[in-house]
């Protein structure tokens, strides 16, 4: 029942927003009394503080399907972008559920962003020690990863979700993403 009532609000935040994600709401769409939603939930921001870091998880562990073990360098980067991506066809209100959470459910975003931020500096220190990423101090990669993560949950609002527009294709997108990290990532930078 819980993971329906997160199921349920995720989908409707991602329609209407946080503003219009309404207990009454959430309990119509799952069909259970309002009781049955405090028994999992103290309050309507208690619930709110879990969706996304809950989606966080799962969005994760897809990617990891996806990106075969043995993948490096530019093609991983790849992978996992477009494994990324495909997670947020299969759930195209994920945007606006991140979009809105830093300012509705702070706590979830600081969850989410300390949790795909570090995932994200792991794996480029790891294509750091196998080579792969050179000229880059370890100390620069967090801001890396952000900036990376940045320009996915762009794709992801204005390609793929209900909030933007579709404008490109996809394709053009992959192109233009692997042109940048190519570039940005996997070319050496002069000494």
């Amino acid at each position: 029942m819980r993971r329906r009532i997160i199921e349920s609000a995720a989908r409707i935040i991602g329609d209407r927003g946080y503003a219009e994600a309404s207990v009454a709401r959430i309990v119509e769409d799952v069909g259970i009394s309002q009781g049955t939603f405090y028994r999992y939930f103290e309050t309507r921001q208690d619930l709110f503080d879990v969706v996304l870091p809950t989606y966080a998880e799962r969005m994760l562990e897809f990617i990891q399907e996806h990106v075969p073990k043995d993948s490096t360098g530019l093609d991983r980067e790849m992978q996992r972008m477009q494994a990324f991506l495909d997670f947020v066809s299969d759930h195209p209100w994920f945007a606006r559920v991140l979009d809105e959470a830093s300012v509705q459910a702070p706590v979830a975003n600081a969850a989410y962003f300390d949790r795909v931020v570090n995932g994200y500096v792991r794996a480029l220190n790891r294509a750091v020690d196998r080579g792969e990423i050179e000229g880059y101090e370890p100390d620069e990669l967090e801001g890396i990863a952000i900036a990376l993560l940045a320009a996915r949950n762009y794709y992801a609002k204005v390609y793929l979700s209900s909030m933007g527009r579709v404008g490109e294709s996809r394709a053009a997108v992959l192109k233009g993403y692997r042109a940048f990290i190519a570039r940005a990532l996997f070319l050496p930078l002069p000494r």
